[in-house]
This record gives structure tokens, C-alpha cells and sequence, in this order.
């Protein structure tokens, strides 16, 4: 009896050869231009998830790798250098710091006809409102 599996993402270039030498049928397609990149931003928040639920060195590592790999191959893709990339990181390090004091947001409060408040005010699923 023969199983079909929906897979529905992104794969690296190798990877339909080697399932196929495993015995498998592989059902693949080349993505056009704006499907690639909607499909790079899809594999990017996956491949960090995996990051994010790595558990050891050797593991984080791996899928580190997969998240620079992404990252570099959808930068390419919208025309930019790395090199802009990693300057656009210096600036935002320079004007808004680094991580390295561990500073975790618990909340934020202002009047309600504060300009900052409208920011929280816009994104209700990423800054719900409490009390």
C-alpha cells in the first residue's frame, strides 16, 4: 500500500534526489519569481521556529545554519546585498542597542492620546490590552 504525504513548502535543491534514492516519488515544481519569495518568507519564520525549539548546541547550530541560509538566499532574492543587511543591523544596533542587558518588556502604560500609545492601540494581537 502506498502513502502520500502533503509536504506544501520549500525544500533545499538536494533534497528531491535524495528522497528519490530513499524509494520515494517526489512531486516537486519550480516556484515563479513571487512565489519563491513569499515561499522564503514562509521557510524563514519555520526554520526559526525550529531554532527557537532546538535544544542543545549541536541542534541550535543546525538550525541556525538553515536560518542564515534562508536569510542570505531571500535577501538575494529582493535585491539586496548582505552587506546592506548587515549595515541596516549596525544602524538599528547603534540608534536602539543590542540584547546583551537582558531587558524583558513586561508592559507598557501612557494616556490614552499619547502618539506612542497608538502603536500598541494598532497591533491588538501582539500587545493586547490588560486591566
Amino acid at each position: 500500500m502506498r502513502l502520500r504525504f502533503r509536504v506544501g513548502k520549500l525544500i533545499r535543491d538536494h533534497l528531491p534526489r535524495m528522497m528519490r534514492d530513499q524509494g520515494l516519488s517526489v512531486f516537486e515544481r519550480r516556484l515563479d519569481e513571487a512565489s519563491f519569495r513569499a515561499a522564503l518568507r514562509a521557510k524563514l519564520v519555520e526554520e526559526a521556529a525550529e531554532a527557537a525549539a532546538a535544544e542543545g548546541p549541536e541542534a541550535l547550530a543546525a538550525e541556525l545554519a538553515d536560518v542564515l541560509e534562508v536569510l542570505r538566499t531571500l535577501a538575494e532574492a529582493e535585491g539586496l546585498a548582505l552587506e546592506a543587511v548587515e549595515a541596516a543591523r549596525i544602524a538599528k544596533r547603534a540608534e536602539r542597542g543590542g540584547f546583551e542587558g537582558r531587558i524583558y518588556n513586561e508592559a507598557v502604560e501612557g494616556d490614552a492620546g499619547l502618539p506612542a500609545i497608538a502603536y500598541y492601540l494598532d497591533r491588538p494581537e501582539a500587545y493586547p490590552r490588560e486591566g
